[in-house]
């Protein structure tokens, strides 16, 4: 979710945890204020705000486009070894906005994302001197759910050379 609100001197955008959200939002002077506001902004840079959620979710922050949800089949074939998306070091694995699979904790912990579920094959994770390698095999196949129909093109572009989508 990003949901982009304007006021006569404020924006704000209030939207699910990306890793890169901070380091954009900082771009343009943003400020963190809570998890019921989200990220502030001058007015002046609705412009820019739009950008963020276009870049990071694929939609343009309206509540209209996250409306109007369906449910995704993504199915793994990593064929682009220069920048694969489904093999993290120490990081996190996220397509499309979406968090697919990650490890919490100490203990390094296989989990999934919210409204992600493995329909064939699971994230796989491997320790290696205190750091880890995630990673989900080809032929795996998720189920996002509750993703946006205004989004697809851009899951689909995140998926060249990583995998196939189709709408559940």
């Amino acid at each position: 979710m990003a949901v982009v609100t304007v006021s006569k001197d404020r924006v704000s955008l209030l939207a699910d945890f990306h890793p890169e959200l901070a380091t954009q939002c900082r771009r343009f002077k943003g400020r963190w204020q809570d998890k019921a506001v989200g990220w502030t902004f001058l007015a002046d840079q609705e412009h820019n705000v739009r950008g963020i959620c276009r870049t990071l979710y694929g939609v343009d922050g309206t509540p209209e486009a996250w409306a109007d949800q369906c449910n995704v089949h993504v199915q793994v074939e990593e064929r682009d070894i220069r920048a694969p998306v489904w093999r993290q070091f120490n990081a996190d694995i996220f397509l499309g906005g979406r968090h697919i699979a990650g490890v919490f904790g100490p203990r390094q912990a296989l989990r999934t994302g919210k409204g992600v579920k493995f329909l064939e094959g699971a994230p796989c994770c491997a320790r290696e001197h205190g750091a880890y390698r995630l990673a989900v095999p080809d032929g795996a196949v998720i189920e996002i759910r509750k993703y946006p129909r205004a989004a697809l093109a851009f899951l689909s572009e995140a998926l060249r050379g990583h995998g196939a989508l189709s709408v559940a």
